[in-house]
């Protein structure tokens, strides 16, 4: 029997071994392309075409604005039953608009570039969006439920890996290439670098059997696609949660990259550095988090996680130029908490829809959600384009725009916590019990293998 006629229990045992070891292979590749197309890379790729800082708020925005699209790749998959031909072909289409960027160089005296950026990007981005719903429905399928924790932590820690590599690589050629070439010429090469990766990747996701799924017998209705998710009293609720999180983290997402290399005048390898050092340690402890989600309740994990993300942007306070200690500190405890916290709200959905309208529920999730980080990114642009060269002193310190954004996003944190005790879950052991074992696995390490105190230890066992 070939992989294409395969029935879903036909998938358990070696075929599933099989199938996953390809996604990861398929992952790693496909990583690649996405760090070649954000974070740092588009952040200097954004200022070298001239944005402003209202753009590179709206460029943050983008991957949450474009989230309606899901709800047509979801549609697609509904109607269709086709998940494989969205997810490939919504991928490709998306990867190779990123060729054309490299023109803008070329035609920045006779158009807008920063206008037709933004709009590449806003397509592509749909494009990905829609290919991505197609893809989660289709794993969610193809990966038992009994296997997600492990396996997703396993894989997003090959996809660590390939982040340290890739962001070293492309940050050591920024640096080589800005003093040697123009740096049109060696933003191109990382783009052309971005496209082979991405190809290889989808080369290998068309390799991977679909699981038949038989198509709705009428496309469904768009007023049916937003309304079951929205009558779910308990996914209505994780969305809230999310919504207002999106919104504190979004309020200074895209400033912290360039807060490095406008303010702290930080090269751009050792900005290559400092974003390694998150996949470095999450390669480590994803395998980790995802046996502590197999075991514990995921909203125990998002809550214990998500408190170590809230203070991060204080500590964004403390660097200065020439004074960048604390930004390793930062860097540390960001692979811990995000590592985390992004790995629960992964599975989350999952675990909270129905397998039947999964890609709605998910498509639902990712746009709801969605929204407050587009309202907070571009509410941030707009902030740090009105303070402008604001400073004030403290204590001898020099503060600004910049600052004003990092303590605004950790209170917006804090309160988006207390909305976590809301959230449903599907698993009983709690918050506590959770801290109990992590506080366990650290006095084990700290005191060389001697037994945690007898008090400590009647709680955990009741």
């Amino acid at each position: 029997m070939s992989h294409s006629q395969l029935t879903h229990h036909g998938y358990r045992g070696f075929p599933t071994r099989f199938l996953m070891r390809l996604s990861t292979v398929e992952g790693g590749f496909s990583q690649g392309h996405q760090i070649l197309t954000a974070g740092m890379f588009i952040t200097i790729l954004a200022l070298a075409l001239g944005a402003r800082p209202w753009q590179i708020g709206f460029l943050a925005a983008i991957p949450h604005m474009t989230q309606l699209f899901q709800l047509i790749g979801a549609y697609l998959v509904e109607a269709t039953g086709r998940r494989k031909l969205v997810a490939v072909w919504g991928s490709a289409l998306s990867r190779l608009l990123w060729l054309a960027v490299p023109l803008l160089f070329v035609a920045a005296d006779s158009i807008d570039v920063m206008l037709v950026f933004l709009a590449l990007v806003m397509v592509a981005s749909a494009l990905e969006l829609m290919a991505g719903n197609a893809w989660t429905t289709w794993m969610a399928d193809l990966i038992p439920a009994t296997l997600r924790g492990r396996y997703f932590g396993y894989r997003h820690a090959v996809m660590a890996a390939v982040t340290i590599a890739v962001t070293l690589g492309g940050g050591l050629w920024l640096e080589w290439g800005r003093d040697r070439i123009s740096e049109a010429w060696t933003l191109s090469w990382v783009l052309f670098a971005a496209a082979i990766a991405g190809m290889t990747g989808l080369a290998l996701l068309a390799r991977q059997p679909d699981i038949p799924r038989p198509r709705e017998r009428q496309a469904p209705k768009l007023k049916e696609l937003m309304l079951r998710p929205a009558r779910n009293v308990e996914f209505r609720r994780a969305l809230q949660f999310f919504m207002v999180w999106n919104l504190a983290v979004g309020f200074s997402a895209a400033f912290f990259q360039v807060h490095m290399i406008r303010v702290l005048s930080m090269s751009y390898l050792t900005i290559a550095l400092f974003q390694s050092i998150k996949p470095l340690i999450a390669m480590f402890i994803y395998r980790r988090w995802g046996l502590v989600l197999d075991r514990f309740a995921v909203k125990s994990v998002l809550l214990l996680s998500g408190g170590l993300i809230t203070i991060l942007p204080l500590l964004w306070l403390l660097p200065a130029e020439g004074q960048i200690g604390w930004l390793w500190v930062i860097a540390a405890l960001s692979g811990i908490g995000w590592t985390g916290f992004n790995l629960s709200a992964y599975i989350y959905p999952m675990q909270h829809s129905p397998r039947i309208g999964r890609s709605y529920y998910l498509a639902y999730f990712s746009i709801i959600s969605g929204v407050g980080f587009v309202l907070a990114s571009i509410a941030g642009g707009l902030v740090v384009d009105y303070l402008g060269d604001w400073q004030i002193i403290v204590g001898g310190r020099v503060y600004m725009g910049h600052h004003v954004l990092f303590v605004i996003t950790a209170m917006g944190r804090l309160a988006a916590l207390g909305m976590l005790l809301r959230l449903p879950d599907v698993k009983a052991p709690g918050t506590m019990a959770l801290i109990t074992r992590i506080g366990a696995g650290i006095w084990r390490t700290a005191s060389l293998g001697r037994p945690f105190p007898r008090w400590i230890r009647h709680k955990e066992n009741t």
